[in-house]
């Protein structure tokens, strides 16, 4: 019977490279992960200083954006101090929901509606009853305001003002995307989009989770090839990188 002889010197430069290929993937994710703590820590204290820009989109609808804040709750709880009225409220109210309930993203939003510059519609007046009816029906806003006793019959009472309707139809569109800065690690950021020119976004403040993450959701090449190591070999590297998923919050 024949002797089969193997030669496993000829598979040493084969293991070299394999050992060198794992040594450099454990050396990228070491730095990855320095990186991603480090770019985490940049956007949030960016996010927190950041102040909502306002422009019209191809709707010529009138958009305000502003930086989401990125971090665990707990992280956001110890930086009390430094956060805004409008962020404090927004983080407790996140704390509250999550007793029941994960938050995966959320955002406190203050509107105002201002009206100005608006001139009178139709204008009917009753000469026996002392009354003007001042209407009009506009795409923005849709108003009928009566004003009663324009002329007295007695002289001690006064002309009565009244609305009989007032109607401002409004369509928002809201959004977490991310903000297209390479430098800054693509930032998240939330913008919402008024139809009614009346209504004017005053003030946002939005959170989301940080597992949710633009290397995660949309890998580079060297991204999704340490993904796909870690993945095909759990016990040689350990563990494997879940990907997050992106919500829209419509309303």
């Amino acid at each position: 019977m024949a002797t089969l002889n193997f030669n496993w010197k000829k598979l040493i430069p084969y293991a070299v490279i394999l050992m060198l290929c794992i040594v450099v993937a454990i050396i990228y994710n070491r730095q990855q992960n320095f990186k991603d703590k480090f770019e985490s820590e940049e956007k949030l204290k960016i996010a927190l200083l950041d102040t909502i820009t306002t422009y019209k989109n191809d709707r010529n609808e009138l958009v305000t954006t502003k930086l989401t804040l990125q971090a665990n709750i707990k992280d956001l709880k110890n930086m009390n101090g430094y956060l805004t009225d409008s962020q404090k409220e927004l983080t407790n109210r996140i704390r509250e929901v999550e007793k029941s309930n994960k938050i995966i993203a959320a955002a406190l939003i203050q509107t105002n509606v201002k009206i100005d510059s608006l001139r009178n519609g139709k204008v009917t007046v009753d000469t026996t009853e002392g009354r003007i009816n001042i209407s009009d029906s506009l795409p923005e806003i849709q108003y009928s305001f009566d004003i009663f006793k324009v002329k007295p019959k007695f002289p001690n009472q006064n002309p009565v003002f009244k609305i009989n309707y007032l109607f401002l139809p409004n369509k928002q569109f809201v959004e977490f995307h991310w903000k297209n800065d390479r430098k800054e690690g693509y930032p998240i950021a939330f913008s919402i989009s008024n139809s009614n020119k009346y209504f004017k976004t005053a003030n946002i403040d939005s959170y989301i989770i940080p597992e949710i993450q633009k290397d995660k959701i949309k890998p580079n090449f060297w991204q999704k090839t340490w993904k796909g190591i870690k993945t095909t070999s759990p016990y040689i590297i350990g563990g494997v990188i879940g990907a997050g998923t992106v919500f829209l919050l419509m309303r």
